[in-house]
């Protein structure tokens, strides 16, 4: 823990010997290097639960992104987005006499690489870490703090470490703001063109997080509403391997994480296993991808207010399957489709269909 909090306070030194620099960058260089890019979505929204409650809703989202290259070392990135306070979705959905909705920052940080082999960010920042599932971090979830990143190469193998300290919340009636910490190595390697896979091991540790109740929870950790009963130190595996244009396909992926919270006996565990087919990127007409999963997530094996939003509201305690298709209408254009089957592990059974029909423009 000393070694990592050491770490922050370097990184902070680091970033206040740099950022005379970054000033004079910013001073001199035109606004016009600025880059920008964006997407727009329309999504058809359809969910029903045991009780045979059907609610529809019809959704937008917006986002545009900026990058200013500072220099041939650091960068600034932004984006703005649709939605509201909730930091696991960017969706706006169509209510309220056309009312106008809100357009909020979704992200602001700045990266600098100190050599080919190492960087740092901070800032609400773009999320970090390797994740080959949504299991436990939202897509949408942009973490505030500090990173760091390191590189390293031998032969056929690359390797990462990756060190964040995000900051959970600030408390007005106390200085000890909670806060996680979080180191991730992993290593890539290939072995031939049509064969290669990732590994990572991450441990995430929280502090002065027990007796704290989060905002955005899905009231499923153990006190979440009236006090977070315990800390979090979880440990998080994660595997994938691809296989490049075998059995007719250009990509099968096989994917796979696993959490064990070492803090807890019980409850304190959760895995997703699945599989994907089909092109690589869908981003020309007639290029497409799909994936099925299964996930099943333990009460108190992670926060409650991080994982997927669409998968039983972002709750722990659930488990089911997911199914999605994309297909390419162009090359800006794509259709897709997100079917999910979830129901609760424990407690009386509520099992909730979700099924959400997107249509993706980039621009």
């Amino acid at each position: 823990m000393k070694i990592i909090q050491g770490l922050m306070l370097m990184l902070l030194l680091l970033f206040n010997g740099t950022s005379h620099i970054l000033a004079e960058t910013l001073e001199n260089e035109p606004l016009s290097l600025l880059t920008l890019k964006g997407d727009f979505r329309l999504r058809y929204q359809s969910e029903k639960n045991s009780e045979g409650v059907h609610r529809i809703r019809n959704r937008s989202r917006i986002r545009l992104g900026g990058l200013r290259v500072l220099c041939s070392q650091s960068k600034v990135k932004f984006g703005l987005a649709t939605g509201g306070a909730d930091p696991r979705s960017t969706n706006q959905t169509f209510q309220d006499s056309f009312q106008t909705p809100d357009i909020r920052l979704d992200y602001a940080f700045f990266s600098h690489a100190f050599s080919s082999r190492m960087e740092v960010f901070g800032g609400k920042m773009k999320n970090p870490l390797w994740r080959p599932s949504d299991l436990l971090w939202d897509s949408d979830i942009n973490p505030e703090g500090l990173g760091i990143r390191v590189y390293h190469q031998a032969r056929q193998i690359k390797y990462a470490i990756t060190g964040g300290y995000f900051v959970l919340d600030e408390l007005k009636s106390s200085a000890k703001d909670p806060y996680l910490l979080v180191i991730q190595p992993r290593a890539d390697w290939m072995l031939g063109d049509s064969l290669q896979g990732r590994v990572a091991l991450g441990l995430y540790l929280s502090r002065y997080l027990k007796g704290v109740s989060l905002d955005h929870s899905a009231d499923t950790n153990s006190g979440a509403s009236s006090g977070l009963e315990n800390e979090f130190s979880s440990m998080v595996y994660s595997a994938q391997v691809d296989f490049k244009g075998r059995w007719g396909v250009p990509l099968m992926r096989a994917f796979g994480e696993m959490v064990i919270n070492n803090h807890l006996q019980r409850d304190h565990q959760g895995l997703i296993v699945g599989v994907q087919v089909g092109d690589q990127k869908v981003n020309r007409i007639g290029k497409w991808q799909s994936k099925v999963s299964y996930r099943r997530l333990e009460a108190d094996a992670w926060l409650d207010t991080f994982p997927d939003s669409d998968s039983y509201g972002g709750a722990t305690n659930v488990a089911g399957l997911e199914w999605g298709l994309n297909y390419g209408f162009s090359d800006t254009m794509v259709l897709g489709i997100d079917y999910y089957s979830m129901d609760k592990i424990e407690g009386e059974k509520d099992p909730q269909v979700l099924v959400q029909v997107d249509l993706n423009v980039k621009f």
